[in-house]
C-alpha cells in the first residue's frame, strides 16, 4: 500500500499536456505510429529513463541542480539551464500558450492570439507565489478530468484497435517528439527531487516513480485508443471528443479540469524556465521570470510543427545529461 497510493498520486501529478493534449493529437493524425511510440516512450524508455532519474535521486540524495554544480562548478549549472530551457521553453509554449489558448477560446470566445499570453501571465504570477488558493483549488479540480475520461471510455464505445505493436509502423520523429516532451524539460529535474527526498525508502523509491510511469502510460495509452477507436480529430482531439458526447454543465466541467490540468503543470513549468534562466543571466527572480514569460509567449505563435521539431532534437540533450549524471554518481 506504501507504494500503490503515494503512485498513484505522482502519476497523477505528471498527467500534464502531451498525455491529454499532444498524444490525442498525434493519435488524430497518425494513428498507427502513435500506439507503437506511447508503447515505446511510456512504457519502455520512460520507465528506464524514470527509473535511471530516481536512482540518481536516491544515491546523490540532492536535486539535479545541485549535482550539477557539484560535477563541474564551472559550467555544470549552466549546461543543465541550457537543457532544461531548450525543451521547457517550446513545451511550455505548446501546453500554456498553443492548447490552453484553444481551451479559453473554445470556453469564452477568446481570440487564441490574446487567450495564449493571458494564460501565460496568469500561470507566471501563480509562479511567483500569487494565487496559492487558486492552485490549491486547481489540484482538486483537476482530478476531476480522470474519472470524465473513463466515462468516455464507457460512454462512446470506441472501436479497440489494440493489438501487439508492429515495429515497422514506428515514426523516429513521433518517438523524438514524445522523448523530449515526456522525459526532457522539467519532469526528469522533478522526479530526481522527489526521489531525493525520499531517499530513506532505498530502491523502493525507485520503484515508486517506474510504477506511477507506469501508470500514466497506461492512462496515456488508453486516451490515444479512444482518440484512435471514435475517430476523433485535432487540435485538441479530446476536447472535440467530449464536445459530441458530453452534456453542455458537464462539457463545462471537463473543460474546466482540462484547463486545471494545464495550470498545475505551468505553474511550476515557469517557475522552473525563471530560475534556468536566472541561472544563466544572473538576474532577479522577477527580471528572469519577465524574459521567460516574453520567450514562451513568443513561442507559442510559432507554427505547431515548429514547436515539436524543436522539443524532438533538444529532448535528446536530457536523456545524454541524465547518462552523464549517472556516470558521475557511479564513479564516485
Amino acid at each position: 500500500m506504501w507504494i500503490f497510493l503515494p503512485a498513484f498520486y505522482l502519476a497523477v501529478a505528471h498527467i500534464a499536456g502531451d498525455n491529454v493534449a499532444l498524444v490525442p493529437d498525434l493519435a488524430a493524425f497518425l494513428p498507427r505510429e502513435v500506439f507503437i511510440a506511447t508503447v515505446v516512450v511510456y512504457i519502455l524508455l520512460g520507465t528506464g529513463m524514470t527509473g535511471m532519474a530516481g536512482w540518481i535521486g536516491v544515491q546523490g540524495r540532492q536535486e539535479l541542480t545541485v549535482l550539477a554544480g557539484a560535477m563541474s562548478r564551472r559550467w555544470g549549472k549552466k549546461l543543465l539551464a541550457v537543457t532544461v530551457l531548450s525543451v521547457c521553453l517550446p513545451a511550455s509554449a505548446l501546453t500554456g500558450g498553443y492548447y490552453t489558448g484553444y481551451i479559453l477560446e473554445k470556453l469564452f470566445s477568446i481570440p487564441h492570439f490574446w487567450g495564449a499570453p493571458f494564460c501565460l501571465l496568469l500561470f507566471s504570477l501563480l509562479a511567483a507565489g500569487r494565487g496559492r488558493d487558486i492552485v490549491k483549488f486547481s489540484n482538486y479540480l483537476a482530478l476531476v478530468l480522470i474519472p470524465l475520461v473513463f466515462y468516455l471510455l464507457v460512454s462512446t464505445k470506441p472501436e479497440w484497435s489494440l493489438s501487439w505493436p508492429q515495429w515497422q509502423n514506428i515514426s523516429w520523429i513521433t518517438l523524438s517528439i514524445l522523448i523530449g516532451y515526456n522525459i526532457g524539460g522539467m519532469r526528469s529535474i522533478l522526479t530526481v527531487e522527489a526521489a531525493a527526498h525520499l531517499a530513506g525508502k532505498g530502491y523502493k523509491t525507485i520503484l515508486l516513480v517506474i510504477l506511477a510511469k507506469l501508470l500514466e502510460g497506461m492512462f496515456t495509452l488508453l486516451v490515444a485508443e479512444l482518440i484512435v477507436g471514435t475517430a476523433a480529430t485535432g487540435p485538441l482531439a479530446l476536447s472535440g471528443l467530449a464536445g459530441r458526447f458530453l452534456s453542455e454543465p458537464v462539457w463545462w466541467l471537463f473543460h474546466l479540469a482540462l484547463f486545471c490540468t494545464f495550470l498545475n503543470t505551468m505553474a511550476p513549468a515557469m517557475l522552473v524556465n525563471a530560475r534556468q534562466v536566472s541561472v544563466l543571466t544572473g538576474y532577479s527572480f522577477w527580471r528572469s521570470l519577465t524574459i521567460a514569460y516574453v520567450l514562451v509567449s513568443l513561442g507559442s505563435y510559432l507554427p505547431f510543427t515548429v514547436m515539436l521539431s524543436i522539443i524532438s532534437i533538444a529532448g535528446l540533450s536530457m536523456v545524454v545529461f541524465l547518462l552523464y549524471s549517472v556516470y558521475f554518481l557511479y564513479r564516485q
